[in-house]
């Protein structure tokens, strides 16, 4: 397996490609603690096992909804948001392990979310743990991954 620093490297490559392409969202990286609003996650085994998850705040995943479905406000429920966000995931994931291991096989479970309140931290232990902002729209994830064999 790749070491931390690449696999990172990779992952943030595949969410910025992500939130870029599909939602016209410009991410940067910070160290501050994101409060967020909903989370969405997806598991992953092949060559590798793990999962991805994100955390973000209503107003990232309102205007992921605002920006891929060309809906205004008023229209946007928190179901499209959810559903926003499960999508995210899921399009982080496939890009991430096709980007870490082009010929690998993995099969991904159904993306899952939830609408729950909290505050993610950088500080998680065992897990590789990003957060961005985008004028505060706030987004959070996490990696854990391990080797199969």
């Amino acid at each position: 397996m790749a070491d931390m620093k690449k696999i990172q490297e990779i992952l943030m490559n595949s969410i910025f490609d992500v939130y870029e392409k599909m939602f016209f969202v410009f991410l940067e990286p910070m160290d501050d603690a994101v409060k967020y609003d909903m989370a969405a996650s997806i598991r992953f085994s092949g060559v590798f096992n793990g999962e991805i998850r994100a955390y973000l705040n209503t107003d990232m995943a309102r205007s992921m909804v605002e920006n891929m479905l060309g809906l205004e406000p008023p229209e946007i429920s928190v179901k499209q948001m959810e559903d926003c966000a499960k999508e995210s995931i899921n399009m982080i994931c496939g890009s991430f392990l096709e980007r870490l291991s082009p010929q690998a096989v993995f099969d991904l479970s159904v993306p899952e979310g939830e609408l729950k309140s909290g505050v993610f931290k950088k500080d998680d232990p065992g897990t590789l743990n990003l957060a961005f902002d985008s004028d505060g729209q706030l987004l959070g994830i996490t990696l854990s991954i391990k080797s199969s064999k």
